[in-house]
C-alpha cells in the first residue's frame, strides 16, 4: 500500500513538473520594441499589397511615427540609367531599389563602411544613411557597399504600433550582411519562420487564382 502511494505521488509530481514546463514554454517572452536598425518582416497579414513579402529596414521610430526602406525589392533599371547626372554615378554598377511607396521620386542611399563620411547617419553597425551624390569613401561603387533607393516606407504616429499588434510584421535584428545581401529577393524567405511561410503561401496562391 505504501509503495502504491509513493508511486502515485511520484507520478503526480512528475505530471506537475511537466505541466509547469509546458506553461513556461507557452508563455510569450517580452515583445521586442521597434527601433532604428531593426527589420520589419512582412507576415501573411499584408499579403497581396505593396508590402507583400517585403523586408523593411527601420531608419527612424518615435512618437512622430516611423520611416524605413524596403531592402529586398531591386528594380529592373540600373542606377546609372535613371540617375546619369548624379555625382559619382558613372562608376556605379548596381540596380536601384524600390524603397517604398512614399515620395517615390525621392532618393536615399545606404552605405556599408567602418569609416563613414561626414554627415552620415548611423542606422546599425557598419550601415549608414548618406546623402546621394555626397562625399563617399574612395572607390565605393559596388552594390555590396552602396545602394540607392527610390521612395520610402512611412507610418504616422501610432500607425506602425497598430500594425505590429495586428500581426502584420515580425521584428528581427538587422545586420549589414542582410541589408547588402547579393540575393536580396530571397531575404524575406530566409527571415520568415518556416511555419509562417507554410501558412502564408497557400493563402497567397488562393488569392492569385
Amino acid at each position: 500500500m505504501q509503495t502504491s502511494r509513493r508511486t502515485t505521488s511520484s507520478r503526480a509530481a512528475t505530471l506537475g513538473s511537466t505541466v509547469a514546463l509546458l506553461l513556461l514554454l507557452a508563455t510569450p517572452g517580452p515583445a521586442q520594441d521597434p527601433a532604428a536598425g531593426m527589420f520589419l518582416v512582412a507576415t501573411g497579414e499584408v499579403r497581396g499589397g505593396l508590402f507583400d513579402e517585403t523586408v523593411v529596414l527601420l531608419l527612424h521610430y518615435g512618437n512622430d511615427g516611423a520611416l524605413g526602406l524596403v531592402v529586398n525589392r531591386p528594380m529592373q533599371a540600373e542606377a546609372t540609367e535613371v540617375l546619369p547626372d548624379l555625382e559619382g554615378m558613372e562608376h556605379y554598377r548596381g540596380s536601384l531599389y524600390w524603397g517604398g511607396p512614399v515620395q517615390i521620386a525621392s532618393l536615399r542611399a545606404l552605405l556599408r563602411t567602418d569609416s563613414p563620411p561626414a554627415g552620415a547617419v548611423k542606422v546599425l553597425e557598419e550601415v549608414y544613411l548618406v546623402a546621394p551624390g555626397g562625399p563617399l569613401p574612395a572607390g565605393v561603387n559596388d552594390p555590396g557597399e552602396l545602394r540607392y533607393f527610390l521612395g520610402y516606407a512611412g507610418w504616422g504616429p501610432g500607425q506602425l504600433d497598430g500594425e505590429l499588434v495586428h500581426g502584420s510584421w515580425h521584428l528581427v535584428e538587422a545586420s549589414s550582411e542582410a541589408v547588402f545581401d547579393a540575393d536580396a529577393a530571397s531575404i524575406w524567405r530566409r527571415l520568415t519562420p518556416p511555419e509562417a511561410i507554410r501558412v502564408a503561401l497557400p493563402r497567397k496562391s488562393a488569392a492569385v487564382d
